[in-house]
């Protein structure tokens, strides 16, 4: 009679423990996208294509665009082990930090002979410093280092950009702190206001950086940081007239994601037909010959032509190397006037090398 009472026992745990393990969901890894062609949509509205409203992000892997309206963030706040804060170098955003402290005292008479905002027709040198350092390097932002002593951290004016047809809004005055939960605490009012308001912004090691409007607090305006490669948009970038270099606003412009460790190879050829059949015969053998770079702008606006008409330069396509270690190859369709494309919804095509 024991001995059965044991056998019963023994099957009853082991029923429970199946039944347990059975409750437990497995974990499913997708494979990377073998590849896509796929139509960006930078337009959020009625707006001229050269001005494009949206930010497009896309994933290779997943075949994921991700629309985020460059008017829709403020500034970004970085999630890493340092305090950094950047402008939305989309909207062409510019600021001045000033030797004060207290917001309180700043006004509209601190903002006097202040331009915060460069000209397409004659952009100056020393107006590079009103912006975030172009090749996304981080210790080199505009906004000086969050400083674990408040004191350090000064009142800074900011012009929130109208970069690419985007409407001018009034200036903002604002001071940036370390939280006591890890995050930020940022100090905010329009420039000719006594009274400033709070936000609190926690730091997510999801993501590169948190965002904030100043009309919507916290928002989304990045995917994170796993789960984009390319950023197509208008930004501020940084050229040279002959005369030092200079910030200048450029449409169609493509950024890596240098931060998650994308990598990024050109491919020119003698014509368009040659870059055809190249990209077409382009394998995994052809990868150990070449040579990828970390670089934020690693295609910029190396893509397409505006002169003598817009369109895709097609002698061309760039290899990518996913955070993931996915490697794809890429190349536009159409963009332009000049290809039969449509400026402000690019048309790529991109397949993972095997």
């Amino acid at each position: 009679m024991l001995r059965l009472q044991k056998i019963i026992l023994a099957a009853a745990v082991a029923a429970t423990f199946t039944a347990c393990k059975k409750d437990v969901d497995p974990i499913i890894i997708l494979p990377p996208s073998t590849g896509a062609q796929v139509e960006l949509n930078g337009i959020a509205g009625s707006e001229a294509g050269s001005s494009a409203g949206n930010s497009v992000y896309l994933d290779l892997s997943t075949d994921k665009q991700t629309v985020s309206l460059r008017a829709g963030w403020d500034l970004g706040f970085y999630c890493g082990t340092d305090f950094k804060v950047i402008l939305n170098n989309t909207i062409s955003a510019a600021v001045k930090v000033l030797t004060s402290n207290d917001i309180t005292a700043v006004g509209a008479a601190d903002t006097v002979g202040l331009v915060l905002a460069t000209s397409q027709t004659n952009p100056l040198p020393e107006q590079l410093p009103w912006f975030d350092n172009v090749a996304g390097d981080l210790t080199k932002t505009a906004i000086p280092a969050v400083s674990a002593t408040d004191a350090d951290n000064k009142v800074i004016i900011l012009n929130r950009g109208t970069g690419g047809g985007i409407a001018a809004r009034p200036w903002i005055k604002l001071r940036v702190l370390r939280n006591t939960s890890g995050g930020y605490t940022l100090q905010y009012a329009g420039i000719q206001e006594v009274t400033f308001k709070t936000l609190q912004i926690p730091k997510d090691i999801l993501y590169h950086f948190k965002f904030i409007s100043f009309e919507n607090g916290v928002v989304d305006a990045q995917p994170e940081k796993e789960k984009w490669d390319l950023v197509w948009s208008y930004s501020v970038f940084e050229t040279n007239f002959g005369a030092g270099a200079v910030p200048y606003n450029f449409s169609d412009l493509i950024a890596v994601n240098y931060l998650s460790g994308v990598t990024v190879a050109t491919k020119i050829y003698a014509n368009a037909a040659t870059a055809v059949t190249a990209f077409d015969a382009f394998n995994k053998d052809s990868v150990t010959n070449t040579t990828l770079v970390n670089n934020r702008w690693a295609i910029g606006s190396s893509w397409r032509s505006t002169q003598p008409a817009t369109g895709a330069r097609l002698d061309r396509f760039y290899i990518i190397k996913d955070a993931a270690g996915n490697y794809y190859k890429l190349k536009c369709l159409d963009m332009g006037i000049a290809d039969g494309g449509t400026r402000g919804k690019p048309k790529f095509k991109y397949a993972l090398i095997k």
